[in-house]
């Protein structure tokens, strides 16, 4: 009997025995929510266009049912969220009951990523360009799936409108192993280059003494800055540990110098924490990610979280780090998505127990070794079923050797007295499966951290590689500036000329990219891009048989064969010719077999061969990579029409913008030909004025009558309505020959301004004339800068809706760049006052106040807004200071100087309901304040005062850190009038020269210097608070 209850117990109780399979559950869950709201109805024209923004924030909560996606084994439990872009939200160790990612149990959205709202925690899957993805908090197409393994999944996938990428992940828990891993499958469907940008974003609690485990000896800033790691050489701080990094601003540590395929992260105090492991060759990049201790970054928990406390991210990259604009003149450049290319990749994510900490970790597990007063320890935190011998070796002797019967969870704990050196231990795991060094060199790697000093960013190299990198984050203005830049010092650079027809083709300016790819073939016939963007311009002409020699010769090239087949695929698909199709659709697939586009041409090709088993075949094979694919279910329905298929296709696109998956489709089967397949999936979309002008145009195209689909268009809502896919071009064009609606002419007007085509795209907008009735087109039109109608279209887009804040802020902010304040006021106040409770209104309105010399009424108003907290946003903190500073100046002014310094000192000040956190001393910038009280104390024969105020001004150190800067450009004018008086003014200049040196972009540290050469204030149309102040000071 005792037998018995001794079997019992072992095979239930003890959670490394049991076998029972990974369970699967979809749910409702109430969540305390502070919800998002207000889209944007006006274009966006910045580099996320198509998509808009979300503008409504709130502090009132209200109780929301969220979709729940929970997975769950004997040792995790996983919660998911589907209508919160698809993050995993918890990740529960069982035995204890602590999520080891940051579980939030508030839903708080807050403007923070670059369409808007952004919630804290989980983790977060971004794709596309730099920032938190387009559809961070917002649904996801996704399924779940019992596997055959005994394992779940829950696979959740987008369409980023932004790159018109697809990617995928699968979000899987074995049944019998104490981690989950997600699975990334990404694919370029574009026949050109994308930009390239992935980062898995990990929320952490920061209470209870966490250390980041990140082996590296340097980390990289976003604009390729470096410095060292974990130890800062400035405060010798090891940063390593949280509450050490309680100076500066914000952090951002993309740690780096050792080759590992792990971090993690360690509270002390519970000794408990997480480990993420993925392969090198995957994912070289991991960054930790700290708001700052100060009170900058801690008011970002109360504005996140009700009840979890502050958080940090640990995040896991594709490349070393988060590129920002600058990072171009580093080593650390930014990346394209090749053609038709296609990643995957698989990382692992685990809870750690009772470890003290850990130096290794794997899919096996996480291992921590520890030599401590002549005890060697170790401890080993298994996530699957092993038995193996672990040892450790000092140098080539075997000091530890012992077998070890391990389960999930269980973790092993032992220790010896012994003497070793503890900088040349080697401890393993069944001789490879888990390996340590505690040599302190072990794993460096010697990748270079600088650029050569000599590279000339003005040669034709130098320039056509910034044109590059512009196209890699989707600056298409700035990377033609530059290409063209390349090609006047040299007109026969040849990547220039393949690069700047690559994006003539995007800006849909055929003619001349095919002029440019010609002059390229005229200086090497056999180069690869040049002979495959001359088959992609003349694929889209028209041009076949050019096209086809195009494709020919860059399949010679090992960069361009698989799309080079693709695109003579596709022209045998537009000619019916089913057997040629699927011979270079094989030969794609022959170099990658990852390659969507050829299979889909081969499932094309085998159904309209009626061969149904063999397109069947590939259309597993497409679901195997990506199960969300929806050209594979839109197949599987022509294959099979039925309701049922029709549904199952229908019911698996349930994201966000649907519509744009169906438009997706649609222009997929356009561009092969398949002018069939392209109606019937957009008679299956929900309606659009871009389906029906669509439709209309196929019905034209095929010989059928189109009126009732143009008629349908052309009365359509406009609203949310932004064509992007050339395509579209066509399409609009022909509606336009087909009547003077205006609406037709809107929207390419639109696809023109984001293809940098704004000569035609001012013209069309013209053409429009007064028609609409539409108030987000005369904004739009506005924004195009069209000169003398802009305030006449702001003015009537307000008319049009009067209750709606963006375009009476639109007004308001056209009359403060063209130094009309009265008419700004006069625009502001009125709508203020009947809609008080809108904070962005009122910063305006208070802006308004402050440009009129109402200063009084402008800190009255601010002493009683709440500005809910954006990211990188001060303006309420500064329209503050500014105000109380111009205050100041009219006490100085009337000789009142007790009262003036009343003034400055309330400058000093941070407000909490303006929205912005005070920073650590150091990085106030109060230059400025202090000259003005220097001069008051001055005035008031306060010598030693005076002195101690200049004393502080030389004390302030302005820099940049990780893209923050911690000082107001205007306040060097400050710094050198106080160096002037404490060392001459040979120092000061020199001091100026130095500064404009290290920050040449930056128009206010020109005219400092040119103020202070000229003794007077000259006046400036740079739009600045400091620069206003001054001028004040000095007038």
């Amino acid at each position: 009997m005792r037998k018995l209850v001794l079997l019992f117990f072992l095979c239930y109780c003890i959670p490394g025995f049991a076998q029972n399979n990974a369970a699967i559950s979809e749910y409702n869950k109430t969540f305390t929510t502070y919800p998002f709201s207000d889209p944007n109805p006006i274009p966006n024209f910045t580099n996320i266009y198509p998509y808009f923004r979300y503008d409504g924030f709130t502090d009132k909560p209200v109780q929301k049912q969220w979709k729940i996606v929970e997975l769950e084994n004997d040792y995790i439990k996983l919660m998911i969220l589907p209508e919160i872009g698809g993050k995993i939200w918890s990740a529960v160790e069982k035995s204890t009951g602590k999520s080891f990612i940051y579980y939030n149990h508030a839903v708080k959205f807050r403007d923070i990523a670059m369409r808007g709202p952004w919630t804290s925690g989980g983790i977060e899957p971004n794709y596309g360009i730099i920032g938190h993805t387009p559809n961070s908090v917002t649904p996801v197409d996704y399924i779940t799936r019992k596997n055959e393994d005994g394992s779940v999944s829950c696979i959740i996938s987008v369409l980023d409108l932004l790159t018109s990428t697809y990617w995928t992940m699968e979000i899987n828990l074995p049944k019998d192993k104490a981690y989950f891993t997600t699975k990334s499958f990404w694919y370029n469907s574009n026949t050109i280059e994308e930009p390239y940008y992935h980062w898995m974003n990990t929320g952490i609690k920061v209470k209870g003494n966490l250390q980041y485990i990140f082996p590296g000896t340097h980390f990289l800033g976003h604009e390729g800055e470096h410095g060292d790691w974990p130890i800062n050489k400035q405060n010798g701080k090891d940063v390593s540990l949280y509450e050490n990094n309680n100076f500066g601003a914000y952090k951002s540590y993309h740690v780096f110098g050792k080759y590992t395929d792990f971090f993690g992260a360690y509270w002390h105090d519970d000794d408990f924490g997480m480990a993420r492991y993925g392969g090198h060759e995957d994912k070289a990049g991991k960054k930790i990610w700290i708001w700052g201790l100060s009170q900058q970054g801690m008011i970002w928990e109360k504005q996140l979280t009700d009840t979890d406390g502050q958080y940090s991210e640990i995040q896991s990259g594709r490349l070393f780090n988060q590129t920002a604009d600058k990072s171009t003149f580093t080593p650390f450049k930014h990346k394209s998505f090749a053609p038709n290319a296609a990643d995957t990749w698989t990382e692992y994510w685990y809870p750690v127990l009772k470890t003290k900490g850990f130096v290794v970790a794997n899919q096996y597990g996480a291992l921590n070794v520890k030599y401590e007063n002549g005890w060697l320890k170790l401890y080993l935190n298994p996530v699957q079923k092993l038995t193996d011998t672990l040892q450790v070796k000092d140098g080539d002797k075997i000091v530890y050797n012992k077998t070890v019967v391990l389960t999930p969870l269980n973790t092993f704990a032992d220790s010896v007295k012994m003497n070793v050196n503890a900088a040349n231990l080697v401890v393993t795991l069944g001789g490879n499966k888990l390996v340590y060094d505690s040599k302190p060199d072990a794993g460096n790697i010697s990748r270079p951290l600088d650029s050569p000093k000599d590279f000339d960013w003005n040669s034709a190299y130098g320039l056509y590689i910034q044109g590059a990198e512009f196209i890699d984050q989707k600056m298409y203005p700035s990377a033609e500036i530059k290409l063209q830049a390349a090609l006047q010092k040299d007109p026969n650079y040849l990547p220039a000329l393949v690069k700047m027809a690559e994006l003539q083709y995007h800006n849909m300016r055929y003619a001349e990219a095919l002029q440019l790819t010609k002059k390229a073939l005229s200086i090497d016939t056999y180069d690869g891009g040049a002979n495959y963007y001359y088959g992609v311009i003349n694929a889209q002409l028209g041009n076949t048989i050019d096209a086809k020699d195009g494709f020919d010769i860059a399949g010679l090239s090992m960069d361009y064969r698989s799309a080079a087949y693709n695109g003579l695929s596709n022209l045998h698909i537009k000619e019916k010719n089913w057997d040629k199709a699927l011979e270079f659709a094989s030969k794609a697939l022959s170099f990658n077999k990852y390659d969507i586009a050829a299979l889909e041409a081969e499932a094309i090709a085998y159904r309209n061969l009626n061969e149904k088993e063999n397109a069947g075949k590939v259309l597993d094979t497409i679901l195997s990579f990506d199960p969300l694919n929806h050209f594979a279910q839109f197949e599987k329905y022509l294959l099979q029409p039925s309701k049922e298929s029709e549904t199952a296709f229908t019911s698996m696109i349930r994201d966000e913008q649907p519509i744009e998956t169906y438009l997706q489709l649609a222009t997929d089967y356009y561009k092969m030909g398949c002018y069939a397949e392209s109606e019937k999936v957009l008679q299956l979309s929900p309606e659009n004025a871009l389906i029906d002008y669509r439709l209309a145009f196929l019905e034209n195209k095929t010989g059928r009558s189109y009126s009732t689909y143009l008629d349908k268009a052309n009365n359509a809502s406009p609203a949310f309505v932004f064509p992007y896919r050339s395509v579209d071009e066509e399409v609009l064009l022909w509606a336009m020959q087909k009547g003077n609606n205006w609406q037709p002419k809107y929207y390419l007007a639109l696809l023109y301004k984001d293809r940098n085509r704004i000569t035609e795209s001012k013209k069309l907008f013209t053409a429009c004339g007064n028609e609409p009735q539409f108030a987000p087109f005369y904004a739009a039109r506005a924004a195009m800068v069209m000169g003398a109608t802009d305030v006449s279209d702001l003015q009537k887009a307000v008319s049009l809706n009067k209750g709606e804040w963006r375009y009476c802020k639109l007004l308001t902010e056209y009359y403060i760049d063209h130094n009309q304040p009265a008419n700004a006021l006069a625009t502001i106040e009125p709508f203020y006052k009947s809609h008080g409770d809108n904070y962005i209104i009122g910063m305006l309105y208070a802006k308004a106040l402050l440009l009129n010399k109402r200063y009084k009424a402008c800190t009255d108003l601010l002493s009683k807004i709440d500005i809910l907290p954006f990211e990188g946003a001060t303006i309420g903190r500064e329209l503050y200071r500014e105000a109380e500073l111009m205050q100041a100046i009219d006490e100085m002014k009337a000789k009142k100087y007790a009262s003036a310094l009343t003034f400055i000192t309330d400058a000093k000040k941070w407000p909490l309901n303006l929205g912005v956190g005070k920073p650590y001393q150091d990085n106030l910038d109060e230059r400025l304040e202090d000259w003005m009280t220097y001069l008051c104390y001055q005035q008031s024969g306060q010598r030693k005062e005076a002195n101690e105020s200049l004393q502080a001004i030389m004390q302030f150190q302005p820099k940049i850190e990780n893209t923050v800067s911690n000082f107001i450009p205007a306040n060097d004018l400050a710094a050198a009038w106080a160096i002037e008086k404490l060392q001459g003014k040979a120092s000061a200049t020199n001091w100026l020269n130095a500064q404009v040196k290290q920050y040449p972009d930056n128009k206010i540290v020109a005219w400092c210097k040119q103020v202070f050469e000229n003794k007077k204030s000259a006046k400036s149309d740079i739009n600045d608070s400091g620069v206003r102040i001054i001028e004040r000071l000095t007038d």
